[in-house]
């Protein structure tokens, strides 16, 4: 209780309310992109601190290249668990996909679209027939795409007898007809401007078209959304196919950005993406959420990784951070930090 100078008496707001109006404020309503944001913008702040090149234009440039493989592969994964489903096999598809389009390019000798279209393809097929078991044999997404993760590192490794491949592999030399995609223009790598262009067009789709309020419906309450007529199982179908789509892109992606493709590329991306989904402030039971804060996480766990790296210190630091976050995302999400 305080004296106003008017003489009027009013009741300020005791530490703990402020707390909870702080974290309603950073956090936003459920699904917000506040809280990925908050976490983005403090991880960046720490990372500046504790080593000033990160800050540098050129490190910039380069976090955002390496981290374009995260954030594609965190939208599909973001419309996966928007469902309220899983995939777990996101980086095996990723290291296939890239074998395939580098084998099929560089020992068969198809030009660069059918080679690309085909590596798509088949990723969105993948994702199809996952959804198959999932929405009509009605195996858990977690089973299904634990297979997904087994069975695609193993075909992975099959091509070319688990070896690498890139463009010596055969004489004469065959450059990658579709390393355009990791080139720059006016200073920009594509690989940015590919990934933005996932995040925006996956973002509007979600706000704006009948099929955002289909995912999030089937989501929130799926025996819901069949009783007002919704077809979940072609909507869980359909999520399945982009997520795979888009995993074959990232393994297109980061084949032209090496300029070689290895069996195990990736180890690691599948949680990783999870993991920016959950920061993103999409819960596992899947109902709300946005694209822009999947993304949003991926970016934060691409500072974290940057700055392992600058600062030279073992890689085990990455699960470390990435878990004590995820701790925090999590605790803040159900209320528990700040508004208790």
């Amino acid at each position: 209780m305080a004296v106003e100078p008017n003489g009027v008496q009013v009741e300020h707001p005791g530490r703990r309310e402020l707390a909870r109006r702080w974290g309603r404020l950073v956090s936003g309503r459920p699904g917000s992109v506040r809280r990925p944001i908050a976490f983005l913008v403090a991880a960046v702040i720490i990372s500046g601190l504790v080593s000033p090149s990160f800050l540098s234009p050129g490190n910039a440039a380069a976090l955002l290249t390496s981290t374009s493989f995260l954030v594609v592969l965190a939208v599909g994964e973001a419309l996966v668990i928007m469902v309220g489903m899983i995939d777990l096999g996101v980086e095996s598809v990723l290291a296939a996909s890239g074998m395939l389009v580098a084998w099929l390019y560089v020992f068969h000798g198809w030009a660069t679209v059918p080679a690309v279209a085909a590596t798509l393809g088949t990723g969105a097929a993948v994702g199809v027939v996952a959804g198959l078991l999932v929405s009509r044999v009605r195996i858990p997404s977690f089973i299904v795409t634990l297979g997904t993760y087994w069975g695609f590192r193993g075909i992975a490794l099959l091509f070319n007898g688990g070896n690498y491949i890139n463009p010596d592999s055969v004489k004469p030399p065959r450059p990658f007809g579709f390393a355009a995609i990791a080139g720059e223009s006016g200073g920009v790598s594509h690989l940015i401007v590919v990934a933005l262009i996932v995040v925006v067009l996956a973002q509007l789709i979600v706000s704006y078209t009948p099929l955002g309020s289909w995912l999030k419906a089937t989501g929130s309450s799926e025996e819901a959304a069949r009783a007002v007529g919704l077809r979940t199982p072609v909507v869980k179908v359909g999520v399945f196919a982009v997520s795979g789509l888009l995993a074959a892109l990232a393994g297109v992606m980061i084949t032209a950005w090496q300029d070689s493709i290895y069996p195990l590329t990736g180890q690691g991306y599948s949680l990783e993406a999870i993991a920016a989904v959950i920061l993103g402030g999409i819960p596992f039971t899947g109902g709300r959420g946005t694209v822009v804060g999947a993304a949003v996480g991926a970016l934060t766990i691409g500072v974290i990784n940057d700055m392992i790296v600058l600062l030279a210190l073992p890689s085990l630091y990455q699960y470390i951070f990435v878990a004590v976050i995820l701790i925090l995302a999590g605790l803040q999400a159900r209320g528990s930090l700040f508004v208790k």
